[in-house]
């Protein structure tokens, strides 16, 4: 099974053999929304290979949450170091990751996703940030243990509010 057929099939946070981190998400409104705006993005950036990492283009192709918190950060705002310019997301996800995405599984307030190795650079975190989540509520893992993501640092969600009903981040 590819990883794109893996995304759309494996909702049942089914298990690799093959050494594996666990992406936690908790404690957020709309899980199931929250989901598939993640799962949207990963699709967006391996279904069109032949779009430059640098193209406008990405505009239309991430969902409109993520374009839409992006575009109205502030130069100050990335100081918070899970933010990133969508471009930079896409070049690192083509060029630098190890990892593949396994599964994932849907929770009353928040879901997991399996992923194949680990994510050394934390881009999926930075793409969880991109959808309004703020980092208390992001969490890896593995069989054993459960770590936040970030113990210190900037969240510009502690000084900015996204509203993902109006996508305004104020």
């Amino acid at each position: 099974m590819t990883e794109i057929e893996r995304i759309k099939n494996n909702n049942n946070l089914e298990l690799p053999v093959e050494k594996h981190e666990y992406i936690i998400v908790e404690n957020i409104g709309n899980p199931e929304e929250a989901l598939n705006t993640f799962k949207q993005s990963m699709l967006a950036i391996l279904e069109n290979k032949n779009v430059p990492w640098d193209s406008p283009k990405w505009d239309e192709l991430f969902p409109k949450e993520v374009v839409a918190f992006t575009n109205q950060l502030q130069e100050e705002d990335y100081k918070d170091e899970l933010l990133s310019h969508l471009s930079h997301f896409v070049d690192d996800v083509r060029d630098v990751r190890s990892w593949e995405w396994y599964s994932s599984q849907l929770y009353e307030d928040g879901f997991e996703v399996v992923i194949l190795d680990e994510d050394r650079k934390g881009m999926l975190w930075s793409l969880l940030h991109h959808q309004g989540i703020p980092h208390a509520n992001l969490f890896s893992g593995d069989d054993k243990t459960k770590l936040s993501v970030i113990k210190a640092g900037l969240d510009v969600l502690t000084y900015k509010t996204w509203n993902p009903e109006t996508l305004e981040l104020k």
